[in-house]
Order: C-alpha cells, then sequence, then structure tokens
C-alpha cells in the first residue's frame, strides 16, 4: 500500500507555487506523489535538517515507524471520499530525536498540505498531570502521615516539579520542606541539597489568598519567594531563582478535618492557570490520605505506647545493668517519638553537676556540665516535663540548640521514689509539638529509666562486696594450694632424702668391690663385660641420687653478676661431647649484661636442658642457644634453648615440670623440675613453646632487678 496514492503532478519537483508560504511563523509542508516537494524555514528549523535533506524524500522518513501506518490509512480514506480526522497528534522524527507534534492535513488537487503544530511540552505536561494523578491515588494505602509525606515530596521530585510544604502558625509560615529543579542546557536536572526544615517565614498573596480559597496561581515564583523570606534574604533568592530558570507557580491547600492545616506550592515554568483543578484534586487527595493516617494513628497510638511500656518494663526486669536497659529503651522512645536523640543525664548532689551518662544520637554533650540555670534543674525542681523550641527558648539554650541543629526539645524528670536523680531529653531536628499521650508515654519510659539507674546502683554495691569476697576466697584457696603444694614437695623431699642416704652405702661398697675385682681379673678375662656393665649401672644410680639429694635440700642462691655467655658455652660444650650428629647455632646478643645468678646452680639448670633438647634429637639435629636483653621497667635476660626434634604434645607439656614425671625409658624425672626449682629460686620464669609442626624451644626469664636490690644478693 503506497503512503500516497500518486496523482497526476501539476509542477514538477523542481517549482511549485507555495514560496509566499516562506516567511509564515508556523510549519508547513507539501507532500506530492508521496514525496516532500516544499517545507518552510520553520518546518525546516522545527526538523533540525536542510532542504536537500528533505525535499524529494519520502514523507514517511519524517514519522515514526509505528505512525506510519496509522497516517497512511486515514489519507486513504481521505482521498476516497470518506470521513477521516483532519487534526491529529503524530511522532516526528527530527535531528534532536523525537518529538510530538499536531498534524493539520488538507488535500488540494495533487497535493497535500501539511500544517504542524510541536506539541511536545503539551504532550509532557498532561504526563505529568497524569502522573500526579496516579500519585494522589496511591496515598491512601499508606497509613502514617510522615510516609504520606514523604511519597507526595518524593513523588513531586521525580516529576521534577519544585515545591514546598508550608505551615501557617499566626503570622508566621513555617517552610517544613522543599525542593527546587533546574533546567540546564543538557537537558532537566534536580538540584540537590534544596531540603530545608523549619525555616521560619511570612505570608506571600499567593500563599494567603490560597489559605482563603483553596488554591491560587501566580506568574512569578521568585516575587513571592521573595515575599516569603524578608527583605534580608530576598534579593539572594531572586539571584538564586534567576539562574533555576523563570517559574510559575501554584498553591493549594490541605486540610485536616475540615481546617485548613498546611499548603503545599508547586512550581514550574510550564504550569498555568489551568492547571489549578488537577492540583486542587491532588492538594485533596493529599488531605484524604493524611486525615487517613491521622485516624488510623490515632487508633494505634495508644496500643504502641502500652506495647512500648510493657516491653521497657521486661527488659528492665532482666537488664543487669544501666546500658542492657538503654540501648532497647531508646530504640523504643525514637521508634515512638522519630525523634533525633536521646540523652539521660544524672544529678551529681555534691558537686552541683549533671553527668551525661547516655546519648544516642550525632553531636554528643559534653560529659558534665553545672546544675544551675539548665532546663534540667528546672525539670527536676518542678517535676513537670517541659517542651521547648529554638525560637522561644532562653538565649543560651537557643544558642545551644542552633549549634546542635535542634529545633524542639523535650524533658521529663527521673524521679526513684521521692528523689529526682536527673532527666531524660530527647530534641527533634524539625519543629516537633508533642500531643500529651506522647509527653505522658516519655514520662512513664523515663520512670522505667530511673528504675534501672537505681538497680544498677544496688547491683554495683552487691557487686562490689561480692568481687571483695570472691577476692578473699581466691586468695585463701591459694595459699591453701600453696601450703598443701610445700607440705606435698617437703614430704616427698624427705623421702628422697631417706632413699638417696640407703642407696648411697649400697652403692658405696658397690663400688669398693668393682674396682678391687677390677685389678685382680686379668685384661682378656670375658667377665670385664659384665664388670663394665655393672659399673655403668651403678654409675645411673649415683646419679640418680644426685638428682634426688639435690631435689631433697634446695639451698638458696648465692648470687652474683655472672656473664651467661661463659656458662651456656661450658654446658653446651658438655651436653654434645660424643654427639657428633648435633649442630650448635648461637645467637648471643653482645650487649646482653651479667646477671644476678648462683653460678652452680644455673650451671645445671643449663645443662639439663641441653642434654634434653640433644636427647629428643637421637638422629641429629640443631641445637640453638639464644640470649637477648629485655629492657623496660621491668628489665631482664631471655636465654632460649631451641631443638629440632619431634616437639611435646600438649598433653604432655602439661606436666613437663612435675617431679618424677618423664617419657625416657631411663630418666628420672627430676631434671626439669629441679631447673623450675631452680628459675623460682632465682625469681624468675620458664616457659615452653612446642609448636605443631615440630621442635621445641624453652625459654628461660631471669630478672635484672635482683641486682640493685642488696638484701636479695645477700
Amino acid at each position: 500500500m503506497s503512503f500516497f496514492t500518486p496523482v497526476t503532478a501539476r509542477d514538477g519537483v523542481g517549482g511549485h507555487p507555495y514560496r509566499h508560504f516562506d516567511t509564515l511563523p508556523f510549519c508547513l509542508g507539501v507532500v506530492r506523489e508521496r514525496r516532500m516537494v516544499y517545507a518552510n524555514p520553520a518546518l525546516l528549523g522545527l526538523i533540525g535538517r536542510g532542504p536537500e535533506q528533505v525535499l524529494g524524500r519520502p514523507f514517511a522518513e519524517l514519522l515514526a515507524q509505528e505512525e506510519v501506518p496509522l497516517v497512511s490509512e486515514r489519507q486513504l480514506r481521505r482521498l476516497s471520499g470518506e470521513p477521516a480526522p483532519d487534526t491529529y497528534e503524530v511522532t516526528l522524527s527530527t535531528a534532536g530525536g523525537e518529538r510530538r507534534v499536531e498534524l493539520s492535513v488538507s488535500v488540494s488537487g495533487a497535493d497535500t498540505l501539511m500544517l504542524l503544530r510541536d506539541i511536545t511540552a503539551r504532550v509532557e505536561r498532561r504526563q505529568v498531570l497524569r502522573r500526579l494523578a496516579t500519585l494522589g491515588a496511591s496515598l491512601p494505602s499508606i497509613h502514617s502521615e510522615e510516609e504520606v509525606l514523604g511519597r507526595v515530596f518524593e513523588g513531586l521530585a521525580e516529576l521534577e516539579l519544585s515545591y514546598g510544604y508550608l505551615v501557617p502558625d499566626g503570622e508566621r509560615v513555617w517552610l517544613g520542606h522543599a525542593f527546587v529543579a533546574s533546567e540546564e542546557a543538557a537537558g532537566r536536572t534536580r538540584l540537590r541539597g534544596q531540603h530545608l526544615v523549619d525555616v521560619p517565614g511570612t505570608w506571600s498573596p499567593l500563599m494567603a489568598r490560597a489559605w482563603r480559597e483553596g488554591a491560587s496561581y501566580g506568574d512569578d515564583f521568585s516575587m513571592e519567594a521573595a515575599r516569603f523570606v524578608g527583605l534580608d534574604w530576598a534579593e539572594p533568592v531572586r539571584l538564586h531563582l534567576r539562574q533555576v530558570g523563570p517559574l510559575r507557580a501554584v498553591c493549594v491547600r490541605i486540610e485536616q478535618e475540615g481546617s485548613p492545616r498546611a499548603l503545599l506550592l508547586v512550581a514550574a515554568d510550564w504550569l498555568r492557570e489551568e492547571e489549578l483543578p488537577p492540583l486542587r484534586l491532588f492538594a485533596a487527595q493529599v488531605s484524604a490520605a493524611l486525615e487517613t493516617a491521622r485516624i488510623i494513628s490515632r487508633l494505634s497510638a495508644h496500643n504502641t505506647a502500652l506495647a512500648a511500656l510493657n516491653r521497657l518494663a521486661s527488659v528492665a526486669a532482666t537488664a543487669t545493668e544501666p546500658h542492657a536497659f538503654f540501648e532497647p529503651g531508646t530504640e523504643e522512645i525514637i521508634g515512638l517519638l522519630s525523634c533525633e536523640s536521646v540523652t539521660v543525664v544524672l544529678r551529681e548532689e555534691e558537686a552541683e553537676e549533671l553527668e551525661v551518662v547516655w546519648h544516642h544520637g550525632p553531636c554528643p554533650p559534653s560529659g558534665r556540665r553545672p546544675l544551675r540555670g539548665t532546663l534540667a534543674q528546672q525539670v527536676m525542681e518542678t517535676g513537670v516535663p517541659q517542651v521547648l523550641h529554638a525560637e522561644s527558648a532562653p538565649e543560651h539554650l537557643k544558642q545551644e540548640m542552633q549549634r546542635r541543629g535542634r529545633t524542639s526539645m523535650a524533658m521529663v524528670p527521673l524521679q526513684v521514689s521521692s528523689r529526682m536523680v536527673g532527666a531524660l531529653a530527647v530534641s527533634f531536628r524539625q519543629h516537633r509539638t508533642l500531643s500529651a499521650l506522647e509527653l505522658e508515654t516519655l514520662q512513664a519510659m523515663g520512670t522505667h529509666f530511673a528504675a534501672a539507674l537505681e538497680s544498677h546502683r544496688l547491683l554495683q554495691v552487691l557487686r562490689g562486696r561480692a568481687e571483695e569476697l570472691a577476692h578473699l576466697h581466691t586468695e585463701l584457696e591459694h595459699t591453701q594450694q600453696q601450703l598443701v603444694e610445700r607440705e606435698r614437695l617437703a614430704a616427698l623431699g624427705e623421702l628422697s632424702a631417706v632413699v638417696a642416704h640407703e642407696v648411697r652405702n649400697p652403692l658405696g661398697a658397690i663400688f669398693n668391690a668393682t674396682a678391687l675385682l677390677r685389678r685382680r681379673i686379668p685384661r682378656n678375662d670375658s667377665t670385664l663385660t659384665s664388670m663394665a656393665v655393672l659399673e655403668e649401672e651403678a654409675n645411673r644410680l649415683n646419679r640418680l641420687v644426685d638428682d634426688l639429694l639435690d631435689f631433697a635440700r634446695p639451698s638458696s642462691p648465692s648470687l652474683h653478676p655472672i656473664p651467661l655467655s661463659r656458662l651456656l658455652e661450658e654446658a653446651v660444650r658438655t651436653a654434645i661431647s660424643g654427639q657428633s650428629r648435633v649442630c650448635v647455632e648461637w645467637a648471643l646478643e653482645e650487649d646482653a649484661p651479667p646477671v644476678p645468678i648462683d653460678e652452680r646452680m644455673m650451671r645445671r639448670a643449663f645443662l639439663n636442658l641441653a642434654l634434653n633438647a640433644i636427647q629428643a634429637m637421637p638422629r641429629g639435629g640443631t641445637l640453638r642457644v639464644a640470649v637477648r636483653h629485655l629492657p623496660g621497667s621491668s628489665p631482664g635476660v631471655e636465654v632460649a634453648f631451641s631443638d629440632t626434634g619431634p616437639g611435646i604434645p600438649p598433653a604432655t607439656r602439661a606436666r613437663l615440670f612435675e617431679p618424677f614425671f618423664t617419657t625416657k625409658d631411663s630418666g628420672t624425672g627430676l631434671g626439669l623440675a629441679i631447673v623450675k626449682r631452680t628459675l623460682d629460686a632465682h625469681s624468675g620464669s620458664i616457659s615452653v613453646d612446642s609448636p605443631p609442626d615440630g621442635g621445641t624451644t624453652f625459654r628461660l626469664l631471669l630478672p635484672l632487678g635482683l641486682a640493685s636490690d642488696p638484701s636479695q644478693v645477700a
């Protein structure tokens, strides 16, 4: 099907009788045999193309593809004599994108004349008004006044409408919320940061007329805004709005229970007086949604308050300290009042000061401040809750509230029995008037806060006494354990001394007998082998006796400053004698100072640790000996013996220093016990580190402080 039915042309494409339309201000074009034969400058300007790009080209190329069948069908009906609309809307493809135009068509012989009018802005306005109606229809499903207003503000900003929500208060008008949209060369954008809170102003003519009549229209928004802010800010506001662009405004009234409550002012460059009805309808939808939300809020307010108080009572019954109660208590208050901050202050009676013991929210106040002249003092003296607004507060309190960005504040006393202990304060960023129910509920919540504080005070007293008893009990247990341990070790020492004494006499006879027999038995006699075994076992028993005697008769150390490097070298050299498969690494700090020790006792301890390390590496390995100086408030020297053996299991590690505990076939179990006792006698300590991947390190810490104490050295 052709776009236009071809007819016999009276004029060729190169010439036509429509030149006199060139000066017309509206868009006009002529189509002949489906092609453009004429386009006046206004049409070329709308399309954004030159004559060579338009003339001679099919007209269908200028239309959106989905519009071509509709226009073609109507043209065929028109040419066949059937009734067809002469004016309708189509989408035009231009160099700058698609534009919505109103197309008026008339037929003159073989030519079709088309008059086009750009209605893109009108279409956009219709779309905005439709979306505004949809926004209003969605509001009744919201059951909170704050959420209703929040959805209204969010929806207006999404529609790129500047707006202001105003609450009249006598001679003043409070700007509760505002948003300004701007238009830039690159397209429409929204200015952020123009959300104002509780800004006072004066009545403008547009607002006064809307308050009386329900709605009003003004063609100069900047003038209305300048009248609102007053003389001091009028000129800066005008300059700012001139940058945004010329705006027209519609102001509508928001009602509550049939009475005026607030004003909603909407501004845009395309607003006209004919937009008053849809915006008045939107105001009615907002009023109805707020009324519904208000009724629901009233019905649920009592239940919400009672539920919050019940939850607080439950938490207060189980909380063991104030902070365990303050956190959920604060959440209940914020959920009930939507406040910015919650603060609890206590009265220091002796110092006549206030102490902040709890704060939730931004800008925490200082910890202490004088009580005199504060709102808390007034509340505690009268026992009556107070609600204060920044504009009517005393000068010092007004400055404090402004500095913290607070507009309203409420405070209730905290009372325990007949004693006033402090105050509970809540603050709001926006202008806020609390209802009688809200104040009553806040005061009841303050009673729970006061009870939690008093309970904490009593618990602290009981806890202090309990901790004192627990400390005494711990000391008693520790002392008893020390006595038991000393008695056990004393008994063990006595037993060891008896056993050693009884074994030593027979050992002396055995040594004498073996020496006599060795002199009498010939050197090539096989009996000498048995004699060697007898002597070796006798020597092992003799070493056991020496260990038993050392353990049974611990002597007090005779302390003298001794360089540790020499003792360590002697002990390690003795331990590795005959051990060719053990390599020794030394890590001795040159600046390690001499340590006050008993040279004999410490040499024995070093030798035991070196022997243990070598015995842990039967197939060879590396013994690392390190010494480092530990400066500080309690200076000392650390000695470390590290081996590359298989390590020590945790169960064995816990019993290493117990007397007679050993995992060796030929061990006595006294070596490490003697080392531990030696370190204790030197006021030192010993620790063991054995990671899962193998290797063991014994660390000895020897204090240097004893060297400066003559009584301990003696």
